[in-house]
């Protein structure tokens, strides 16, 4: 039995609260918001067992009797020092997306990651889907071919749904629609390519809002592949969708899976419901944390995609403020 304390419990933990109830070999034993009163509706809704507290480091003081990990699900500028904490503490980590807002804290995270032996986690979509899986054993073998462009695209009401919010408060937020919503996109664009981006071009408005509401970008990968974003903050409805050009095939997906198109010279197959072999994770970055933890498999978004996502973002921030193309800092082969 793994045992949690989910760390956060506003809107976005009820899912996190709902996968973990699902999962027989994990049991949440602390639950921690600023808000108290908020983390005691979760132990009435979810977890009546669990030990309550109003702040972080007080837990980590007086922890439950045993504790093996933490879920974090807080505003992305205490992602860091509550990982790292976490960390050091002989605690194993699943991070909100994204993992840090600096690449510096990414770097030092992944150091403290190798220096503990400890596990970090990150709740990105794609890798845990089934399509992603299909997708990447298609790399691997060959049948994908040399990709030649990638390109993803976001249209959300976003401006709308978080106004008010810390997500466009740039002080916790670290950004606004392309380090929120975006880093969807972004991670399954780098989860398909494994390769970093190493130089970018980028423009965003922020749509009288105080962070980034739209954005686009041009981005080169180190195997020489070019890639294209587009991420919208302002639109009346959710759409979204990766497409990538090799020299043997055409796909289209989107970051959280759900359907697989792919075009070859033969003719095209649409694939609903993709159903692989090698997917035992069901879709849930939590049964993979949990099982990762038990040494039965992989992480699937490791500390490796906080550093990718984390340089690529400080680039492309970095272009749009000078109106320039910026070279992406390079990420270690050994990562």
């Amino acid at each position: 039995m793994i045992h949690f304390a989910l760390v956060g419990c506003g809107n976005m933990a009820n899912w996190h609260a709902q996968q973990m109830a699902n999962i027989s070999d994990a049991k949440v034993v602390a639950l921690v918001d600023i808000i108290e009163p908020r983390a005691r509706q979760f132990k009435e809704k979810y977890f009546p067992d669990a030990a309550v507290y109003d702040s972080f480091d007080e837990m980590l003081e007086k922890p439950p009797r045993q504790l093996d990990a933490v879920i974090l699900v807080t505003p992305h500028n205490v992602h860091y020092p509550h990982a790292k904490a976490s960390l050091q503490r002989g605690l194993h980590v699943l991070c909100e997306k994204p993992m840090v807002t600096s690449v510096e804290h990414a770097y030092d995270l992944w150091r403290t990651v190798e220096q503990t032996g400890r596990q970090l986690g990150i709740t990105f979509q794609a890798p845990y889907t089934r399509e992603y899986t299909a997708i990447a054993r298609m790399r691997d073998t060959g049948e994908l071919g040399k990709v030649q462009i990638i390109t993803g695209w976001l249209a959300q009401d976003w401006m709308q749904r978080t106004r008010g919010t810390w997500r466009q408060d740039p002080a916790q937020s670290g950004g606004g629609q392309m380090y929120d919503s975006g880093a969807h996109v972004l991670n399954g664009m780098m989860w398909i390519m494994n390769s970093p981006v190493v130089e970018v071009g980028c423009f965003y408005n922020n749509a009288g809002s105080p962070v980034d509401i739209n954005g686009v970008a041009i981005m080169k990968f180190a195997n020489g592949t070019l890639g294209s974003l587009a991420i919208g903050g302002n639109g009346p409805h959710w759409d979204v969708s990766i497409q990538l050009q090799t020299d043997k095939v055409v796909v289209k997906t989107g970051p959280h899976g759900g359907s697989l198109d792919i075009t070859t010279h033969k003719g095209r197959k649409v694939y609903p419901q993709v159903e692989t072999d090698d997917h035992p994770s069901a879709h849930t970055p939590h049964l993979n944390f949990v099982r990762a933890l038990q040494g039965q498999e992989p992480l699937r978004a490791p500390v490796r995609y906080g550093v990718l996502l984390s340089a690529l973002m400080d680039a492309l921030y970095e272009s749009a403020e000078k109106q320039t193309i910026v070279q992406v800092q390079p990420v270690p082969e050994k990562l």
